[in-house]
């Protein structure tokens, strides 16, 4: 009687022993997969953490770019003191549409700019301006053109190397072929100088 119950009971206990080895298992299994994907997190995060850093070392050089650009923004722009404002282009006159007072208006600036710029700085060019520039459109035009371009290259604060190849190309390129223009229209004018009161040199006798 003694020996069948104590077998019995150790048939129970392995039964037990063998169910908690099986669950045991199944949580080391799972232990070992939660484990894997751990491992693919912290590799994931790793990546992340050096696609910041290099993210980090990119924004360190675009700040040091944009710190040289502002550099030289400061150079080629100054600030709001009229003493070192850029010169900005004039609105176009529409020689075309102009007449009476706002056409003479706008003579006479090109008038001003050829007494004080283009006759005693230009030369040999100055002198093959037709007698009657200001009684043609076209002329109106090309010295509207010359004078604010002389301005733009001319009256500015400071000076860079892309002005100074700005001036040399007005005076050894634009300017002669801008003056050749008004020649060419010169000698299809059919003014007469004994009638329009002017000199060769576009001034008033």
């Amino acid at each position: 009687m003694t020996e069948p119950a104590g077998l019995d009971a150790a048939i129970r206990q392995g039964t037990k022993n063998a169910e908690r080895i099986a669950a045991l298992d199944a949580a080391i299994t799972g232990l070992t997969a939660r484990l894997g994907e751990l491992h693919t997190a912290v590799d994931a995060i790793k990546g992340t953490i050096a696609g910041q850093a290099e993210a980090l070392r990119t924004v360190d050089g675009l700040k040091d770019t944009v710190d040289e650009l502002l550099q030289r923004c400061s150079t080629l722009f100054p600030g709001e003191d009229a003493a070192v404002r850029f010169y900005s282009p004039i609105p176009t006159p529409r020689f075309w549409q102009l007449h009476g007072a706002e056409r003479e208006q706008a003579i006479g600036r090109l008038r001003s700019w050829l007494h004080d710029v283009y006759l005693p700085t230009f030369g040999h060019l100055a002198k093959t301006l037709p007698a009657c520039w200001d009684q043609h459109t076209f002329c109106l035009t090309v010295l509207d053109v010359a004078s604010e371009l002389h301005s733009v290259l001319y009256l500015q604060a400071s000076r860079n190397q892309g002005l100074l190849a700005g001036q040399a190309e007005l005076l050894t390129r634009l300017m002669p072929a801008l003056a050749a223009l008004m020649a060419a229209e010169g000698t299809r004018c059919p003014h007469a100088q004994s009638r329009n009161g002017y000199a060769a040199n576009g001034a008033r006798r």
